[in-house]
C-alpha cells in the first residue's frame, strides 16, 4: 500500500513528540550553571510560611521550621484565624512559635494570609515557602545562592515523594515527573518559568515590587510575581535544589480537583496556549499519530500493538532519564502513573475548558479574580489607580 499524506503527517507528529519528550528530559536532568555568589548565612533569611487548616501543619513540617529558627533564620508563621485548624498543632510542637494572625481582603485567600508575613519579614533575603515542604538549611542557602550574583528570583520546586496512595502516585506524577520536567527544560533554555515550591528574592526586591501587590497582579501568584520580578530588569530562575515534599495518602478527588485547578488558571494567564499544546504531545496523542502512520502503511494489529509498546517503553524510559537525573525514583508504580496521566491529559483539558470556577480551600478564585480585574487596574509599586 502506498502512504499517503496523512501517513507522513502521522509519523511526523509522533517524531515530533517523541523528540520533545527526550529533548526535555534531557536538558531538565541536570541544573542550568550559575555563576558562584557569595554564600548566605541562616541569619540572612525571613521565611514565610502560610498554614490553614491542621493538614498543613504537620509534625515533619513544622520541626523543619524550627530548626531553621535554631539555626537564627526568620520564621514567620501566617494563619488567618486565631482559630485556625493549624494553630493548636504548631502550639503543640513548638510552643514559643511566631504565629501572624490576621486576613486581607483580595480576590487571592492565600495572598490574604501571607500578606502581614511579606511586610514584617526584616532579613535581607525573604523566602515564602509552601505548606509541608520539608526545608532545610542546606537547600535554603544552595537555592538562594544566584541572588548573591543579581539574579532577581529564584523559585526552588517541590519534589513530591512518598505517596501512601496511588492517587498520591499520581499527584506525584504530574509534579515530579511531569511539570518539574517542562519548567527544568524551559529555565535551562533561559526562559522565564514560575510555579510553587519556595520563593526566595531579597527584602529590597520584594520591596521594588511593592511588597505584596507584587504577588497579586495576575491570578496566579508564582507568574505574577515572576512577571513583576523580571519588570525590574531583574532575572529569574529555578533553583538548583528541589526540596522535598512527603504527599502521604491523597484521595482521588482532590488529586484531580487540583490538576483541573491548575489548569484552569493556566488558561486565564498569558500562557494559556501551552496548556491546550501539551495534550497535543503527550504520550496518548502522539502514539496516535504513529498508529495512522503505521495504518498508512498498511500495517495489520500485531505490528501495530508492536509499536504502541515501544513507543510507551521509549516514552517510560525519557521521564525515567529525567528523574534519576534528579535524584527521583521511577519504579514501577511510578510508571503506571505517567501513563495514567498521559491518558488521562485529553479529559483534563476538556475539563479545565468546560467551566470557569476555580476552588481553592472553599474560595472561587476564579470568581474573585473576574470581580477584581472589573474594578480599576492599580500600580503594582504603590498601588494607585492608573
Amino acid at each position: 500500500m502506498e502512504p499517503g499524506t496523512l501517513a507522513w503527517l502521522g509519523f511526523g507528529w509522533w517524531g515530533l513528540g517523541t523528540a520533545i519528550q527526550w529533548v526535555s528530559a534531557g536538558l531538565a536532568r541536570t541544573p542550568r550553571k550559575t555563576a558562584a555568589g557569595g554564600r548566605y548565612r541562616a541569619q540572612d533569611f525571613s521565611i514565610v510560611a502560610p498554614m490553614a487548616g491542621a493538614e498543613d501543619a504537620t509534625a515533619a513540617y513544622v520541626q523543619a521550621l524550627r530548626r531553621l529558627a535554631d539555626a537564627g533564620a526568620e520564621i514567620l508563621i501566617c494563619v488567618a484565624r486565631p482559630d485556625d485548624g493549624a494553630v493548636a498543632p504548631i502550639r503543640a510542637l513548638w510552643p514559643d512559635a511566631p504565629v501572624l494572625v490576621g486576613n486581607d481582603d483580595t480576590f487571592n485567600p492565600k495572598m490574604n494570609n501571607v500578606r502581614k508575613g511579606l511586610e514584617a519579614a526584616a532579613r535581607p533575603v525573604v523566602a515564602l515557602c509552601d505548606a509541608g515542604i520539608g526545608l532545610d538549611l542546606d537547600d535554603l542557602l544552595r537555592a538562594a545562592a544566584p541572588l548573591a550574583t543579581g539574579t532577581g528570583l529564584v523559585l526552588a520546586l517541590k519534589a513530591a515523594e512518598a505517596p501512601g496512595s496511588f492517587a498520591a502516585e499520581v499527584e506525584r506524577a504530574y509534579i515530579d515527573g511531569h511539570q518539574a520536567r517542562f519548567l527544568f527544560a524551559a529555565d535551562r533554555l533561559g526562559i522565564a518559568v514560575a510555579s510553587g515550591g519556595v520563593t526566595l528574592m531579597t527584602r529590597e526586591t520584594l520591596e521594588g515590587i511593592g511588597n505584596w501587590r507584587g504577588f497579586n497582579r495576575w491570578i496566579a501568584d508564582d507568574y505574577s510575581v515572576t512577571r513583576s520580578v523580571r519588570e525590574l530588569g531583574l532575572g529569574t530562575c529555578l533553583g538548583a535544589v528541589m526540596p522535598r515534599l512527603p504527599l502521604g495518602r491523597r484521595s482521588w478527588s482532590a488529586v484531580w480537583r487540583r490538576q483541573v485547578r491548575w489548569a484552569r488558571t493556566r488558561l486565564r494567564l498569558p500562557v494559556w496556549p501551552l496548556v491546550l499544546w501539551e495534550p497535543a504531545i503527550g504520550w496518548a496523542a502522539t502514539g496516535a499519530a504513529g498508529t495512522i502512520g503505521l495504518l498508512g502503511f498498511g500495517a495489520n494489529a500485531a505490528v501495530i500493538s508492536a509499536g504502541w509498546a515501544v513507543h510507551t517503553v521509549g516514552w517510560l524510559l525519557a521521564e525515567k532519564w529525567f528523574m534519576t537525573g534528579r535524584g527521583l525514583s521511577f519504579g514501577m508504580r511510578a510508571a503506571a502513573a505517567a501513563l495514567l496521566r498521559e491518558g488521562l491529559a485529553p479529559v483534563l483539558i476538556v475539563s479545565a475548558l468546560w467551566g470557569r470556577t476555580i476552588y481553592w480551600r472553599g474560595t472561587d478564585l476564579g470568581g474573585q479574580w473576574r470581580e477584581t480585574s472589573r474594578e480599576p487596574k492599580r500600580d503594582a509599586a504603590s498601588g494607585k489607580s492608573v
